[in-house]
């Protein structure tokens, strides 16, 4: 099956048609077992035989290493009377006291008829397996070697990296030496090949799951084939759609150039897919015993160790443990990842694995547990040991006793699983310490199946104080899972309950606080928190006081009371910066500080909020609060318009063991968006199909629910189907309070108005333009909804007025994606008023913000769109931005001029809009040329001049809850 590698396989072509011609030449093919060699041979020697070229080849195996020139004759005569003379010397030699002169005449006879063919015509030939062939043939195929130079003889030969022999390394280092030499090492497919191999074997295009699960075969063809084989039943193909690539970028007919594909997926998940093909080992038979066994071993400290590991785990010295490494690492069974050494084909390590009795697994799995801890190493590597070693003995309940607030940190769901066995396992006296501990792993994990396990857990406490604290957990659990209304209620009962300690009374006071609010009870919410932060005040306790202003500060911006709000919220991050113990809440203040920023366009506190959080939670290994950073940064990055480091950043997020509800939905919501925009309509449809159909159930996922809507409606549109783009955006013109508060809910109203009244929908347009006003009367501070609202206002009444009002805003908050769409709607307005110069400058304009960001979609409907307003760019000359002035700056220069204006540094810059400090210096330059001016001053003075309006009204504003 030629799948891959064809560059390689063109080379080849090459070389072959140069033997044809009559140049001679020498080719070594190295790789793995399954790599292809045998493959790619045959194919040069198909390809030499349609040439007119001789073909010869052999094959020799470990069975026949001791025959003499048995490998060459098999090559040169399989068979007829050349075989019969050959033999007949070779029995001579047998039979002779001094063999040496019958010996010299076999290999001159071997080599006489090489010579007869070559005089007739070019000769390849191939000789497969060398590191089998036995000493003779290799000697033969020496003195065939040094005839390339005068014949027209292409000699090819084949060989695995195991095992080596030292005439096989001498040979082969001849044959790939010299101008007429050369070594192809076959290195594994790449995923791209891998998938293409897939598609071969399949017939249809390989799914995202499927493409990962693809990995285990470690780039190794004959092994995914194998494979592949082995998950025959969990596969499934399905129809679909993919552009033929010759739509007419939006004009609306683009369904007529869709092409049916099937996509093969696989239907469980990969944990749940069979077993690698016992058989598997067989294959690496060629390793020496010790190197094999070693191997095993290795395979049970999973995909990567370290060879100090797998020496403690084996009790020998480190230096023995690499000698026997040697041989796995030179067949490519194993990579040096720096740090540890990996298994590459994970199927290789499961069948290894599987090889090994159940109750011997569990022995050596509590063995190595042991030794890994008693040597300090990391509880995580001890506790994947006890967790694959089944029941817990009393050694190890005694460590995860021990060890359990540094696990939960590094493994919150390994800790969570063994304290759940340990629990179950353990004496009373220690049964209270690890519910504890299990309960604070709950909380770390932020799974809906923790709010069940904490309730089981305080449900049977009976220690007042013990009791007291898990309800607090419970508590923080329901609200991670945006359950307001029990966490409130939970609450309520655990107040009425005595609680002894101060500080965990005042704890669950604020809690009831941020349940009250979030619940649309604002003002009762206010007036519990006043005393909640004068208790705080009082007991002067870092935590209590974060968790009370960050409380203050959630009813206050239920309120409407923005600036108050963040005030609040910063007095809580300093309280939080006195106290390690403080360190979740100050993450979690961070990071609603950050959005709050985010949402007054004011991108250089973002980025200083969320750099202090990022590298807060990777100093405290919080994944929780990770997540929520990782996904805020990836925002950040897609307002920015730096679309690479937001697809890097949820990348990040996704990668992290946790399981927020809301999490999938801005993972996929986010990169279907990008990729929507960059009219990559497969890949962006494939992400959407990886959200589950109850994604929307939690109120917090609802929250971020903008991205997918506008991701789903951009996919509609780009079809030709405006009226379907329009109801995949009607759940944000609900004005329940999960929706009013989705976060990107005033542009989605916005592009409601667009795309219904591009579809003939007034009614749907008029009553998004009512929304949106509701939104931006109930946040008058924001910069947003006002902007939004002016967007809505503008395409309901095509008023170029309002929507150049609009556009002022959006060259004020600078978000590059929304200046594109300003300009694009102000060209399509002045177009419908017939000042088409005008319109086709605001297009080129539009234009040139799109191809800065990539986004292929919005350029060709931006064309489309004013083409049939008879409004064209015309030649690629006129789509240019124009030479100087602010007109001239790109997006990202026109970010960085904005605070070169307000009189920050470059280092400020740079750590303002994450930027290295020479990409900084490199925009100053280009924006003092572009502006004409000689200093950062002149770049003020202009700005200044510019100016044709107040700037918006900054003001704070707080997040949501814990």
């Amino acid at each position: 099956m030629r799948v891959g590698r064809e560059r390689l396989r063109e080379e080849l072509r090459d070389w072959v048609r140069g033997g044809a011609r009559g140049s001679g030449g020498r080719l070594i093919v190295e790789g793995e077992p399954g790599a292809g060699r045998t493959a790619l041979v045959r194919e040069a020697l198909a390809e030499a035989a349609a040439l007119g070229s001789r073909v010869r080849y052999g094959a020799a195996d470990a069975f026949t290493a001791e025959l003499p020139l048995r490998a060459a004759l098999d090559c040169l005569h399989p068979g007829g009377p050349g075989r019969a003379a050959v033999v007949a010397l070779l029995r001579e030699a047998r039979e002779a006291a001094q063999p040496g002169g019958a010996w010299l005449a076999a290999m001159d006879l071997l080599v006489s008829g090489v010579e007869e063919w070559c005089a007739r015509r070019p000769l390849l030939l191939v000789l497969d397996d060398l590191h089998w062939a036995d000493p003779a043939s290799l000697l033969l195929w020496q003195r065939l070697a040094r005839a390339v130079d005068r014949l027209p003889l292409l000699l090819a030969a084949t060989r695995r990296p195991l095992p080596r022999r030292p005439e096989v390394e001498q040979l082969c280092a001849e044959l790939g030496a010299g101008p007429r030499g050369r070594t192809v090492r076959l290195e594994p497919l790449t995923g791209t090949e891998s998938a293409e191999l897939l598609r071969a074997m399949l017939g249809a295009a390989p799914g995202p799951r499927l493409r990962e699960a693809a990995g285990q075969a470690g780039g190794n063809p004959r092994l995914l084939r194998d494979l592949t084989a082995q998950w025959s039943r969990s596969i499934e193909i399905t129809g679909g759609y993919r552009d033929d690539g010759s739509g007419d970028g939006g004009n609306g007919t683009a369904d007529a150039h869709a092409v049916a594909v099937a996509v093969a997926e696989l239907i469980l998940p990969e944990a749940e897919l069979p077993e690698p093909p016992a058989s598997l080992p067989r294959g690496i038979g060629y390793l020496s015993r010790p190197a094999y066994t070693t191997l095993r071993h290795a395979a049970l400290l999973g995909p990567a160790f370290t060879p100090r590991e797998l020496a403690l785990v084996q009790a020998r010295p480190v230096r023995e443990v690499l000698a026997e490494l040697e041989e796995p690492l030179l067949a490519g069974l194993l990579e040096d990842t720096g740090e540890r050494l990996r298994f590459r084909q994970p199927a290789l390590r499961r069948a290894l694995y599987a090889e090994l009795p159940r109750a011997a697994r569990s022995a050596l799995h509590q063995d190595a547990a042991r030794a890994l801890a008693e040597a300090g190493h990391d509880p995580e590597r001890t506790a994947e040991q006890l967790l694959a070693g089944g029941l817990l003995d009393r050694w190890a309940v005694h460590w995860l006793a021990h060890s359990a607030q540094s696990l939960i940190s590094a493994a919150p769901g390994a800790a969570a699983e063994l304290l759940e066995r340990a629990v179950a396992q353990a004496d009373c006296d220690d049964r209270d310490a690890l519910e504890g501990s299990l309960a604070d792993a709950a909380l770390m994990l932020r799974r809906p199946a923790s709010v069940e396990l904490l309730a089981t857990l305080h449900g049977r406490a009976t220690d007042p104080g013990h009791r007291a604290a898990l309800a607090f957990k419970l508590v923080s659990a329901l609200m991670i899972q945006g359950d307001m209304a029990r966490s409130l209620a939970v609450t309520e009962d655990a107040l009425a309950e005595q609680v002894a300690s101060p500080t965990l009374r005042l704890r669950l006071e604020a809690c009831r606080v941020l349940a009250l609010a979030d619940l649309h009870c604002p003002a009762q919410a206010h007036a519990l928190a006043v005393p909640v932060v004068a208790e705080a005040a009082r007991l002067g306790d870092p935590l209590c006081g974060a968790e009370a202003h960050h409380a203050m500060a959630f009813a206050l911006f239920h309120l409407g009371r923005g600036r108050e709000s963040l005030r609040h919220v910063a007095e809580g991050i300093a309280c939080a910066r006195r106290s390690q113990e403080a360190n979740d809440m100050r993450l979690l203040l961070l990071a609603n500080q950050a959005e709050a920023h985010l949402r007054f366009d004011e991108p250089e506190t973002v980025a200083a909020a969320l750099r202090e959080a990022r590298e807060l939670a990777l100093a405290t290994r919080s994944a929780g609060r990770l997540v929520v950073t990782e996904a805020r940064l990836a925002e950040f990055h897609y307002r920015l318009g730096d679309w690479d480091a937001a697809l890097a950043g949820v990348a990040r997020a996704d990668g992290l063991p946790v399981s927020d509800g809301w999490l999938p939905v801005v993972v996929h919501g986010l990169r279907a968006l990008v990729l929507g925009h960059r009219d990559e309509r497969e890949a962006a449809q494939a992400e959407l199909a990886l959200l589950a159909p109850d994604a929307f159930a939690a109120p917090a996922a609802r929250r971020y629910s903008g991205h997918v809507l506008l991701a789903r409606a951009l996919l509609a549109e780009r079809a030709g189907r405006p009226a379907d783009a329009v109801r995949e955006l009607l759940p944000a013109l609900a004005d329940s309070p999960d929706e009013a508060g989705a976060y990107e809910r005033p542009w989605v109203l916005s592009e409601i108005v667009r795309v219904a009244l591009d579809s003939g929908d007034t009614a749907t347009a008029r009553a998004a333009v009512a929304a949106c006003g509701r939104t931006a009367a109930a946040l008058p501070d924001y910069p947003g909804p006002a902007l939004a609202l002016l967007r809505c206002r503008g395409l309901f009444a095509q008023d170029p007025q309002l929507l150049a009002q609009a556009l002022e805003r959006a060259e004020r908050g600078g978000w590059p994606l929304v200046l594109g769409h300003a300009w694009e709607d102000l060209a399509v307005a002045r177009a419908w008023h017939g000042d088409l110069a005008a319109a086709r400058s605001a297009l080129t304009r539009a234009v040139a913000a799109y191809e800065d960001l990539g986004a292929r979609w919005d350029t060709a409907r931006a064309d489309a769109r004013l083409r049939s307003l008879g409004v064209r760019r015309g030649s690629r000359s006129s789509r240019r931005r124009p030479a100087s002035g602010w007109e001239a700056l790109t997006p990202a220069e026109l970010k960085v001029a904005r605070l070169v204006a307000q009189g920050r540094s470059n280092p400020e810059i740079a750590g303002s809009l994450f930027l290295s400090t020479r990409t900084v210096q490199t925009h100053v330059s280009h924006i003092l040329a572009k502006l004409q001016v000689r200093s950062r001053a002149g770049v003020a003075a202009q700005a200044a001049a510019r100016r044709t309006g107040p700037e918006p009204v900054r003001g704070p504003e707080a997040g949501p809850g814990p």
